[in-house]
């Protein structure tokens, strides 16, 4: 064969050869876990979305573009929570046709009822394209940081609660952008799903629950029919109910607890709260705000909403071992395991294991100073925030302050000093309760002037100055927040006895600048963020599949051409 023959030969096999190379070089990329679709490899999705979807160390920019008039639909009409098409940019990694909705229970009643849009969202991956996800993360919620002036109570939980070893969501801080327009800072929490439970328990096929208000979620016995059960949400696609019935059997009326509960995990959990002073959960009135997930017969309590924890619904301290709001034997969860010796002690461990280590004073102050450096740019520029900066800085070091008075407290009842529980009744609490305090209602928006420091509902930010605890109940202000009030009152009104009773004076209306104050739309983003990601988005992928294809064109024409061109040689 002459050098003229070899020329297609060669020409074809130099095409191949670079066609292999650019495949394996994206199959190995795709091999480490695609945005777009999820890993086989659990190990390799946990990277990638510590690194790319929920990174602790920094905030990332969510943008989402809609058409303005179904965006300003959905606030119109946020209670009804309808999904609207969107596409989303999350950490510069693109996704088209994602499903977007408000999302909330008293915080959306609460702000659809003031002079707020700044509502809390979900983001559906896969709304519409059944395998579209995040690394596996099929939704992301955009919670909005409502009543929580520090910004930092949800983050702080999860971040103990991670600590604690209890099977914890995924979150971390962003800036939320629609259509080009900074709309605020939020904090993304992962949706308890697939993905989730995938990471912590090696599977997703067992019964998954979602506690909600209504009867059941005490756990209470109520008879053997799943019907009287309605607060408890089925949320698996098919669950044996005499999984969940034998669980609460035994829980109620039988001692085997380890035979259906992950026991040690369970104690976690109601330390958690307790310590934590999270009375929007099962500890409080409303006994809500967590899932149970059953693996292999046995039922994992999952820890979900802690915007209200640091004392956010007014109770500063509790009583470690009669943590409720309410009487003890409402909460058989607390009381049936308690009330064993063993069980008990392990409890106390893990509390002192608590207020010694992450809630210990020096450690707890440290950590809320460096969240506090990395988000405080972000928080004096938040267009639509419920507090004003100064209210901010007050409440971060309240924060810090009325955690070290608590870790005193409990320290003590471990140790005997002083009572760990009382006559059965619970630790009373609530809307303002003990050591609830600041006088007043809020001032306003950016640009707002104070509202007086009359009564107010107790722990209100009277003003701008830090009360006697500014973490306790402190509702964003708003034009009809005596209706908001009554929102949140709805429950723990009963309960809560005098200690909770909402105060005479101002009720925390807005001053003359209202919400609309502050900063501009500050669009285009803040700078200095990572762009690594940008590598691996979706356009980055289409181009490849594109080039590949075409590749792939010109290896057939060239072999074709080669074989036509050896038989005219014959």
């Amino acid at each position: 064969m002459n050098s003229k023959a070899a020329l297609p030969i060669l020409a074809c096999i130099c095409i191949a050869m670079l066609l292999i190379g650019f495949t394996g070089k994206t199959l190995s990329r795709n091999a480490e876990g695609s945005p777009g679709s999820a890993s086989t490899s659990s190990s390799v999705n946990t990277k990638n979305i510590a690194q790319y979807v929920f990174p602790k160390h920094k905030v990332v920019d969510v943008n989402i573009t809609i058409a303005a008039e179904e965006f300003q639909d959905m606030l119109d009409n946020a209670a009804a929570e309808e999904l609207k098409t969107a596409s989303v940019e999350y950490n510069g990694i693109k996704f088209d046709n994602v499903g977007i909705r408000t999302k909330g229970n008293l915080s959306l009643n609460s702000v659809v009822r003031s002079d707020s849009d700044r509502y809390s969202f979900k983001i559906s991956f896969d709304e519409y394209l059944t395998n579209q996800t995040f690394y596996g993360i099929s939704k992301i919620n955009l919670n909005n940081n409502y009543s929580d002036a520090t910004y930092m109570r949800e983050f702080l939980s999860y971040e103990l609660a991670k600590e604690m070893g209890l099977p914890t969501p995924e979150y971390s801080y962003v800036n939320v952008y629609v259509n080009g327009e900074l709309k605020g800072f939020y904090l993304a929490v992962e949706q308890i799903g697939d993905a989730y439970l995938e990471r912590h328990f090696g599977n997703s096929s067992g019964a998954l629950y979602k506690a909600v208000q209504g009867t059941g979620t005490e756990l209470k016995w109520l008879g053997d029919d799943t019907a009287s059960y309605p607060g408890l949400v089925q949320k698996s696609k098919s669950s044996n109910d005499d999984i969940l019935l034998n669980m609460l059997d035994e829980l109620n009326n039988g001692t085997d607890y380890e035979n259906v509960l992950d026991v040690e995990e369970m104690l976690k959990f109601i330390a958690l709260n307790a310590i934590a002073v999270n009375m929007d959960s099962y500890l409080g009135s409303n006994k809500h705000n967590y899932y149970l997930y059953e693996s292999n017969g046995i039922f994992s309590v999952l820890p979900w909403d802690y915007n209200m924890s640091f004392g956010g619904l007014g109770s500063s301290q509790i009583l470690i071992d009669e943590p409720t709001q309410g009487a003890l034997a409402d909460r058989p969860l607390v009381a049936k395991l308690l009330a064993v010796e063993k069980y008990k002690e392990k409890y106390h461990e893990i509390i002192r294991n608590m207020i010694e280590g992450y809630l210990s004073s020096a450690t707890f102050k440290a950590r809320v100073q460096e969240l506090s450096a990395m988000i405080s740019s972000y928080v004096e520029k938040d267009p639509t925030a419920f507090y004003t900066y100064d209210q901010y800085k007050s409440a971060v070091t309240q924060l810090i302050s009325s955690n070290s008075s608590r870790v005193q407290n409990y320290a003590q009842q471990l140790d005997g000093t002083i009572a760990s529980s009382g006559d059965g009744s619970g630790s009373g609490g609530g809307m303002g309760g003990p050591g609830g305090g600041g006088a007043g209602g809020f001032g306003g928006g950016r640009n707002g002037g104070g509202q007086g420091r009359g009564g107010g509902m107790g722990g209100q930010l009277p003003g701008g100055n830090a009360g006697a605890d500014v973490q306790a109940m402190a509702l964003p202000a708003g034009q009809n927040n005596a209706n908001i009030q009554a929102v949140a009152l709805n429950a723990e009104q009963a309960q809560n006895g005098q200690q909770g009773q909402i105060g005479q004076g101002g009720r925390g209306q807005f001053g003359a600048g209202g919400m609309g104050g502050g900063p501009g739309g500050m669009g285009g983003g803040m700078p200095g963020m990572d762009n690594q990601t940008k590598a691996a988005n979706t356009a980055a992928n289409r181009n490849e599949m594109y080039l590949t294809a075409g590749m792939l064109v010109l290896l057939f024409l060239s072999c074709l051409f080669v074989t036509k061109f050896r038989r005219r040689r014959l």
